[in-house]
């Protein structure tokens, strides 16, 4: 009997041993595979949601287009139906259509706030160009009469000594290009007659003033021709 038992007693020892490691292992797996399950859940339920929220976006999206769509068909049937009411030409009824065509332009909920800003800037940059052109012109229409008047006085004034042509134009260089700032490479001076004619480009209108004054202050000169401008 005792030879019977010592092996029976390790064989029993290793089983229990082995059973241990084994239940261990299993409960180690189990709880990787749960972490994993939970992981995959979690990632479904973000997919989940974020599928929803871009439906969700879309079909707003689609019910602003349907609505601006079934405002646009309304402002038209509306239109079409005071024509027939009023009898009113082809023509009424064609620019209330295009009326709702351009509110459906500006009102439109994915560009349309794009293309009101577009509207907007490209109408001021008109309205400035025009302004631009004609404070030119006005400036341009006072040179000239600035001119005239010079003229005019350089007539009226007692006459003066009449040296020539050349030396009257260089006369008048050494007077009206004295200061530093003068624009001696821009302006072109020449005497035809006692005439003096400003021909070139100066920055500001005040420059041409001041040039036609000074030109028609100088001895011997007849009169002044401002051909001068701005850029």
């Amino acid at each position: 009997m005792k030879v019977m038992t010592r092996p029976k007693a390790k064989t029993v020892s290793g089983t229990e041993k082995g059973g241990a490691s084994a239940i261990r292992d299993w409960i180690e797996g189990s709880g990787s595979t749960v972490k994993d399950t939970q992981r995959q859940a979690q990632k479904q339920a973000r997919e989940t949601i974020r599928d929803a929220r871009k439906q969700f976006k879309d079909g707003r999206k689609q019910a602003r287009r349907q609505v601006t769509r079934a405002r646009i068909a309304a402002a038209k049937a509306r239109a079409r139906g005071r024509a027939k009411a009023s009898g009113a030409s082809t023509k009424a009824v064609g620019a209330a259509g295009a009326a709702g065509l351009a509110a459906g332009y500006f009102l439109d909920p994915d560009s349309g706030k794009r293309r009101r800003h577009i509207a907007r800037d490209r109408a001021l940059a008109l309205i400035r160009r025009g302004a631009d052109r004609t404070r030119r012109q006005a400036e341009y229409r006072v040179q000239q009469a600035e001119g005239k008047v010079e003229a005019a006085k350089s007539k009226a004034s007692p006459e003066k000594p009449a040296p020539n042509d050349q030396a009257l134009a260089e006369r008048v260089k050494s007077e009206i290009f004295q200061p530093a700032d003068a624009p001696k490479d821009s302006v072109n001076i020449n005497v035809e007659d006692g005439v003096v004619y400003l021909r070139g480009e100066v920055k500001r209108p005040e420059q041409i003033r001041k040039l036609v004054k000074e030109a028609g202050a100088v001895d011997g000169v007849r009169g002044v021709e401002n051909l001068l401008h701005t850029p």
